[in-house]
């Protein structure tokens, strides 16, 4: 008896295995799946400024490491600067550039030239490992952004900071699109895998997050970008609510899981397989010995 629609992903012609060096990008989701892959051995870099929600926030970001990495010329200096650093509502210094769990605390002790030393030697370090990385894996959540008022500079988080000091914008799709494009075009000789996050965004409204990551998967197919299916995968296959945590936007640990494993039958070499469950094993007995 058949029970769901399975979402038919054809295995790829080119595959991950353990020589591979891989950055993720993006979303929450971005995240589980850079943890995942250093669960399994891989040598993996996960969301080095943090979580980054939008297009914009990612295209700006992969600039800036190829600027510091030499892939690219710059006018200006990529490093991050006094003028970058400030103070979040709740003590936490920050970039517009950065989540704010890459931020230090104010009451841990630390000052802005902390943070800004903290924020370049982790730049320095990721804009390294982006260099010699073959493989990207960037994952979109939203196609809503926030624009600081009077400049042009889309943020990556909003930190708290009063709703007057942003524009909110809908990047339509055909922007999104050209984005990816030139992403792929500047850095030709890396391999992208684009992704929508199965994760929903319910501030935009149930239509919004919807015509948001439809957004999305058509700026991706336009793009013609190679894209995995995460969000179609947990829409049709795992469609019932038991497959969500508990606040019903974000997949469960068991859906990330299942996700992962039909990522693995299309994009990780076969003979990585038995290595991978040895791998496995190893992280489980460090995190009990660490408890």
């Amino acid at each position: 008896m058949k029970i769901l629609t399975t979402v038919e992903i054809p295995k790829s012609g080119s595959l991950i295995d353990y020589s591979s060096r891989i950055l993720t990008l993006g979303s929450c989701f971005a995240d589980q799946m850079g943890e995942r892959m250093g669960m399994y051995g891989f040598d993996c870099m996960v969301n080095p400024f943090g979580t980054l929600y939008n297009i914009c926030s990612v295209y700006n970001s992969l600039m800036r490491l190829g600027a510091v990495a030499g892939l690219l010329r710059s006018q200006d200096n990529p490093l991050f600067s006094k003028q970058d650093v400030f103070l979040r509502p709740d003590g936490r210094f920050v970039t517009w550039s950065h989540h704010s769990r890459c931020g230090l605390k104010l009451s841990d002790g630390f000052t802005a030239d902390d943070f800004l030393k903290k924020a370049n030697e982790d730049l320095l370090k990721a804009a390294d490992f982006f260099c010699s990385a073959d493989t990207v894996i960037i994952t979109l959540g939203t196609s809503y952004v926030f624009k600081l008022r009077n400049t042009d500079f889309v943020v990556s988080n909003c930190h708290k900071a009063p709703a007057r000091e942003f524009e909110r914008l809908f990047v339509p799709s055909e922007d999104t699109a050209q984005m990816i494009r030139q992403i792929v075009a500047m850095f030709p000789k890396k391999r992208f895998i684009f992704t929508v996050s199965p994760i929903r965004h319910l501030a935009d409204g149930a239509h919004g997050n919807n015509l948001s990551k439809s957004a999305l998967l058509l700026a991706i197919e336009n793009a013609k970008a190679e894209y995995f299916p995460s969000y179609e995968i947990m829409m049709d296959e795992l469609r019932d609510y038991r497959w969500y945590a508990e606040d019903m936007v974000h997949p469960s640990e068991a859906a990330v899981s299942y996700i992962f494993e039909r990522f693995t039958e299309t994009f990780i070499a076969e003979d990585c397989k038995e290595r991978m469950q040895q791998k496995l094993r190893e992280f489980k007995a460090s995190q009990h010995k660490n408890r």
